[in-house]
């Protein structure tokens, strides 16, 4: 099922109106052509037409229809797994470049959303909340480390009051809140990136 063009979600029947674009007709000529229209290929789209780059982005759904505009929104700091297991797996150095790489990432989407005046209710903050007591230990250490390690000091360890009071939830004993992380409507960000290039 869909709502616009977009596969069915809170994000497709909240996101802004786009008009729907022309379909591809006979022959185009451009310096490069993108294939996809999720966040790499208007990203590069933008990039290369700030550069002054005739670009032609292809995509066979609408803009935004795949993962870039179905996905959870969350703005992580560093990867999917926890620095300290990157360390353990590949060592500090390229466990380093990989937290580099990934605020790299952040500060550029933050730009991007500045620059452009995109609309996608970016949000700073993401809690880590523990449903276990012993997980808060852990949590508040892995904030420490951050700091510690990679000079990341913008998060903040939360007792089960302070993560009650925020949430308002109970079954929480507290947990660690990144300053530095945030949420965006993922496919009002696409639809923006879309509007720029």
């Amino acid at each position: 099922m869909t709502f616009g063009g977009h596969p069915q979600s809170w994000y497709a029947a909240t996101a802004t109106p786009f008009p729907e674009l022309p379909h591809l007709s006979g022959a185009v000529r451009a310096d490069v052509v993108i294939v996809g229209a999720g966040y790499t290929g208007l990203s590069a789209a933008l990039h290369l037409a700030q550069a002054g780059v005739d670009v032609v982005v292809l995509e066979g759904g609408r803009v935004g229809s795949g993962a870039s505009g179905r996905n959870g929104g969350q703005i992580h700091s560093g990867q999917r797994r926890h620095q300290d297991y990157l360390e353990q797996a590949l060592g500090l150095e390229d466990a380093r470049k990989l937290w580099d790489l990934a605020e790299e990432a952040k500060a550029l989407a933050a730009d991007l959303i500045s620059r452009h005046a995109i609309a996608c209710d970016l949000t700073p903050g993401l809690i880590t909340a523990d449903h276990k007591p012993n997980f808060v230990a852990e949590s508040h250490a892995y904030g420490r480390h951050l700091a510690e390690t990679y000079g990341y000091t913008k998060t903040e360890p939360l007792s089960r009051d302070q993560l009650h009071a925020m949430v308002g939830a109970p079954g929480y004993y507290g947990g660690l809140i990144d300053h530095g992380a945030g949420h965006l409507h993922p496919l009002n960000f696409a639809l923006g990136l879309a509007r720029a290039a």
